[in-house]
């Protein structure tokens, strides 16, 4: 037992070793999701504010790899209690993903983020994992009302949303770009202040909704 034992809506619970570890990994893959943010719009924003030369593109779709690839162990370890909530999340950020290679493939340039910049169009490929994004920030927000979380709802959809339509002048998107990541790296790292079973919930719940669809599931065969 590493937490617990907590009084459930279906009785006790406690956090085991495995639970543990799965709040680790979703907490860790956050950093990892919003350093990679962080680190891109520093590559960009840096240079435009003190000069300099512009990051290769390749750096910067390593940051855009890093991201995708840690917001999807983030997506894979979040525990939810809707489970077509959750698998929606899932559906938006392999969309994403699906959408940011043709974007890879089809562009002249060859590069997801010069060419989701230049080309705001682009967007319509990896912004399905900004639309997953914000659902994360939705419910983390609806969980533990945090102001990070709420800022970082509003923040994601306005900036890819501002881009994607030419709204946002080049200085306002530099500057959402750097709330965003600082608000992300904020909210991220406060993460790890939170007791494990803060990021697991009613596990009585979980079990009680297994049982139910087990119990459907054999009315149906």
């Amino acid at each position: 037992i590493v937490e617990g034992p907590f009084n459930g809506q279906f009785g006790t619970w406690i956090v085991d070793e495995k639970d543990a570890a799965e709040v680790l990994v979703y907490r860790s893959s956050l950093v990892v999701a919003a350093a990679a943010v962080a680190a891109a719009s520093g590559m960009v924003l840096l240079p435009a504010l003190l000069g300099g030369d512009a990051p290769a593109a390749w750096s910067l779709d390593l940051a855009a790899a890093v991201f995708f690839v840690s917001f999807g162990v983030s997506i894979k370890t979040i525990h939810i209690y809707m489970k077509p909530m959750h698998d929606f999340l899932k559906v938006l950020w392999l969309g994403g993903a699906v959408g940011s290679i043709g974007v890879l493939a089809a562009s002249e340039s060859h590069s997801l983020v010069l060419a989701a910049f230049q080309d705001p169009m682009y967007l319509l490929g990896p912004g399905w994992v900004f639309v997953a994004l914000t659902g994360l920030f939705f419910k983390e927000f609806a969980c533990f009302q945090r102001l990070e979380a709420s800022v970082l709802f509003a923040l994601v959809p306005l900036l890819t949303g501002g881009h994607f339509l030419h709204l946002l002048p080049l200085g306002v998107e530099q500057g959402m770009s750097a709330a965003l990541a600082s608000s992300f790296l904020f909210f991220a790292v406060r993460k790890f202040d939170l007791p494990l079973k803060a990021d697991i919930g009613d596990k009585t719940v979980f079990a009680y909704i297994a049982a139910q669809e087990a119990e459907q599931a054999q009315e149906q065969a």
